[in-house]
C-alpha cells in the first residue's frame, strides 16, 4: 500500500507495509525475529492508535535503519582507531615527561619517573621507550637501596622482553640490558661489551656508570675514577652519580679526598642515601670510631629504610663495645631479610665484622653476591673488608667478580692510585 505526505508543499509516496507479517516478508526474516529486532534494535515500526494497535511500517524507513546497521562497525573501527591514537599520543608525552625528570633522577622522584613509565606502558603496549625506561628506573631503585634486588632486576628483566623485537636491540635497550647482565645474569663480559657498544655511539651518564662499575668488579679503580668522573660531568645534576664518584674514591682508599668531594658535591644541593653510606664507610675507618658515632647515628636516622646505613652503624656499635646495640641492629636485619626478602647481605657482613664474627661475614658477602647488590662489586678493592683478605672463601668469591681470572690477596688493598685529575678540577688539596 502506498502512503502520500505532504511537507512544506512537496509530495513523496512512501510504501507501507501492514501487519508484522508484511514486514518480515519485506526484510525476509521470521516473525519472531523481526520483533527482537524492533525491541531491541530499533527496527522502525508504528502502531495505529497507541501501542496496542495494529502495526506498520515503511520500507524506506527500514532501507534507511538497515543503512545505518552496516555503517555502524565502520563507525566503531573509527572511534576504536581515535582511541587508539589518542592513548598512543598520551603514552608518548607520559615518556616524554619521565624522560625529562630522568636526566635529573633523584632518590626522591624515581618513584614518579617508574609510575609516568608503567602509565605509559598502561596507554600502549607496544611504546619501546617506556619499556626501557622503566627497566633503567628499576635498576636505579636497587642501585640505591630504594627497592630490593629480587623484585626489582626480574621486573627490569620482564620490561626488556616485552618490548617489540625490533626495537630491543635499539640503543636505549642495551644499557639497562647491560647492567642486568652484570649485576642480575654475572655475566661480566656480556655487559662490559653492552657498555662499551653504547659509549662508541652515544654515551650517557647510566652508561658511563655502568662501565665505572665494570672496572670495580675488574679492581681496576683508576679507570673506575675516571668513567665515573665522566658520568658525573655529564650529568652534575643527578646526585647518585656524584656518590658513585666518590664510592670509587672511597674505594681507592683515599678517604681525605672523599669527605672533601663528599661536601662539595653537598655543597650543591647533592645530597641522598647513597652518599651518606660512602660517607658512613670513610667515618669508620678514619679517626675513631667512637667520635664518629653521633653523625653515623644521624645518617642512619635520616634514611631508616637504607639497610645499608644501619648495618654500618652496627658496625660501630660492635667495635666500640656497644655490642647489644650492634646486636640489636643484627637481629633487626636478619629479620628483614628473612621476612621480606630484603637483600642484606652487605650490611649483615659488616654488622658481623663489627662484632668479630668473620665467618658469618664471608657467609653474608656470599649472599650479597647472589643478591647483585651495588656493595658487591666492590669486595675486591672494599677498604673495611681488608681484615678478611686472607681468608680463601673470600679469595674463592672474589674470583667470581668481574673478568679477571686470579686474585692476589696481598696487592689487593695496595697504596690508593692518584687522584690528580680529579684534584685539579673537583678536590681542594689540605695543605
Amino acid at each position: 500500500m502506498g502512503f502520500t505526505l505532504h511537507a512544506k508543499g512537496t509530495t513523496v509516496n512512501k510504501k507501507r507495509l501492514d501487519s508484522w507479517k508484511g514486514i518480515a516478508a519485506f526484510l525476509g526474516r521470521s516473525l519472531r525475529t523481526v520483533q527482537r529486532w524492533h525491541e531491541c534494535n530499533g527496527l522502525p515500526v508504528h502502531h495505529f492508535g497507541g501501542h496496542k494497535g495494529s502495526v506498520f511500517a515503511y520500507e524506506e524507513e527500514i532501507d534507511q535503519w538497515l543503512a545505518s546497521l552496516s555503517a555502524e562497525p565502520a563507525a566503531e573501527q573509527a572511534r576504536a582507531e581515535e582511541t587508539l591514537e589518542s592513548s598512543k599520543r598520551s603514552s608518548n608525552d607520559l615518556t616524554m615527561t619521565a624522560n625529562g625528570m630522568w636526566d635529573t633522577r633523584s632518590e626522591r622522584n624515581i618513584h614518579t619517573i617508574a609510575d609516568l613509565y608503567r602509565k605509559a606502558i598502561a596507554d600502549d603496549s607496544r611504546n619501546s621507550a617506556a619499556y626501557a625506561g622503566l627497566a633503567n628506573a628499576m635498576i636505579f631503585c636497587a642501585l640505591n637501596d630504594l627497592m630490593d634486588g629480587s623484585m626489582a632486576y626480574p621486573s627490569a628483566v620482564e620490561a626488556l622482553r616485552r618490548m617489540p623485537q625490533p626495537d630491543s636491540e635499539h640503543l636505549d635497550a642495551k644499557c639497562p640490558a647491560a647492567w642486568i647482565e652484570m649485576l642480575y645474569n654475572r655475566n661480566w663480559c656480556q655487559a662490559r661489551a653492552g657498555f662499551e657498544e653504547i659509549l662508541g655511539k652515544r654515551p650517557t651518564s647510566f652508561a658511563l656508570a655502568g662501565m665505572a662499575a665494570v672496572h670495580v668488579a675488574e679492581g681496576s679503580i683508576r679507570k673506575a675514577l675516571e668513567c665515573a668522573w665522566e658520568a658525573w660531568r655529564l650529568n652534575p645534576l643527578v646526585s647518585s652519580l656524584g656518590a658513585f664518584l666518590c664510592w670509587a674514591v672511597y674505594l681507592n682508599g683515599d678517604f681525605r679526598h672523599v669527605q672533601d668531594l663528599i661536601a662539595q658535591i653537598r655543597s650543591g644541593g647533592g645530597d641522598g642515601g647513597l652518599i651518606s653510606v660512602v660517607e658512613a664507610l670513610v667515618l669508620i675507618q678514619s679517626g675513631s670510631v667512637s667520635g664518629s658515632l653521633i653523625r653515623l647515628e644521624k645518617v642512619a636516622s635520616d634514611f631508616p629504610q637504607n639497610h645499608t646505613l644501619q648495618g654500618i652503624l652496627g658496625y660501630a656499635y660492635g667495635t666500640v663495645g656497644e655490642k647489644t646495640k650492634a646486636l640489636n641492629v643484627y637481629t633487626h636485619l636478619a629479620h628483614c631479610s628473612g621476612t621480606n626478602r630484603k637483600s642484606n647481605g652487605y650490611a649483615l657482613a659488616i654488622v658481623s665484622m663489627g662484632l668479630g664474627n668473620n665467618l658469618e661475614a664471608i657467609a653474608w658477602l656470599e649472599a650479597a653476591y647472589t643478591e647483585g647488590t651495588l656493595w658487591s662489586l666492590g669486595f675486591r678493592s672494599d677498604p673495611i673488608l681488608k681484615p678478611l683478605a686472607g681468608d680463601l672463601r673470600l679469595v674463592r668469591l672474589v674470583n667470581k667478580i668481574g673478568v679477571r681470572t686470579s686474585y692476589r690477596v696481598e696487592t689487593e688493598f695496595q697504596r690508593p692510585a692518584s687522584l690528580s685529575f680529579l684534584e685539579n678540577v673537583l678536590v681542594a688539596e689540605n695543605p
